[in-house]
Parts: C-alpha cells; sequence; structure tokens
C-alpha cells in the first residue's frame, strides 16, 4: 500500500520572488481607475447637472441622458472589478483599460485640434496627464501578465 501526501490544491503555484508579487502589482496599478470610474459613476447618477463641466441640462431627457452616460463608465467598472478578483482575467482587466484609456487620449486630442480646447484650459493638462500615465502604466501591466502567465505555464 502506498502512502503519500496530496496537495489541496494541486494547481497551486510556487511563484517565487518578483513573480509572486505580479498579480498583486497588477492589482495596484488597476486600483485608481477603479476610484475614479467609482466617482465618476456616482456624478453621472447622483448630480447630472453637475456631471460634465460646463454644460446646461434643461429638459428632463438631458438628466436622463447623461445619467445614461453614467452607465457606460458603470459597466466599465463592473467589468473592471470582475477582472480584478481573478487572477487569470488580470491582463483583461490591463487591456480594457489600455484600450479605454488610449481611446480617450485620441478622442482628447481630437477635441484639442477641432474644438479649440487646450491643455491650458481648466484641468485639461492634468486629465490628459493622468490618462498617458494609466495608459503606459496598463500597457506594461498587460506585457507583465502575459509574461506572468509564460512563466506559470513554465513551471511543473
Amino acid at each position: 500500500m502506498a502512502i503519500g501526501t496530496a496537495s489541496i490544491r494541486p494547481n497551486q503555484e510556487t511563484m517565487t520572488g518578483f513573480w509572486r508579487l505580479a498579480p498583486w502589482l497588477s492589482r495596484l496599478v488597476m486600483f485608481p481607475p477603479v476610484i475614479v470610474f467609482t466617482a465618476i459613476s456616482l456624478r453621472y447618477f447622483t448630480n447630472p447637472e453637475h456631471a460634465i463641466a460646463g454644460t446646461t441640462l434643461n429638459t428632463p431627457e438631458a438628466f436622463t441622458d447623461t445619467r445614461v452616460l453614467g452607465a457606460f463608465t458603470l459597466t466599465l467598472l463592473i467589468m473592471l472589478v470582475t477582472f480584478l478578483s481573478s487572477k487569470a482575467r488580470l491582463w483583461l482587466g490591463h487591456l480594457q483599460l489600455a484600450f479605454f484609456m488610449a481611446a480617450a487620449l485620441v478622442t482628447r486630442v481630437f477635441g484639442f485640434m477641432h474644438d479649440g480646447t487646450t491643455l491650458a484650459m481648466g484641468n485639461q493638462r492634468f486629465i490628459t496627464i493622468v490618462e498617458a500615465v494609466l495608459l503606459i502604466l496598463n500597457a506594461a501591466g498587460l506585457l507583465l501578465q502575459i509574461q506572468f502567465s509564460k512563466q506559470s505555464e513554465a513551471r511543473p
């Protein structure tokens, strides 16, 4: 009769050093957008008349349409929290945020070129810098998660 030990978690990874911290670094990078998406969603739902700087909402339809924009942000937030809660899906969170930040920056630059908005107006410089930093961090996080996945597959 053979007696051996069995692991409760047979697929448990025994990563060491940096790779053990990689999922937590990814979550750390994704946490600020969670806070921002939460704040934006709350602002659109609870205070739509002040949700978009420089606009005036004059009809009930305008208030409803503004709240619907909050639903988009809420959807992104729900997806992001879902990705954050799973080590296997962290890369999807980085992918979502990298695409979102890239689209936001492209849209912002388009606005600068066509609407007459400049970096000196309001908080445009701050927002543009934050979006660029989050794009860079999440692109790096995506690469990190791809490498982490390769490291995990290489381990027995």
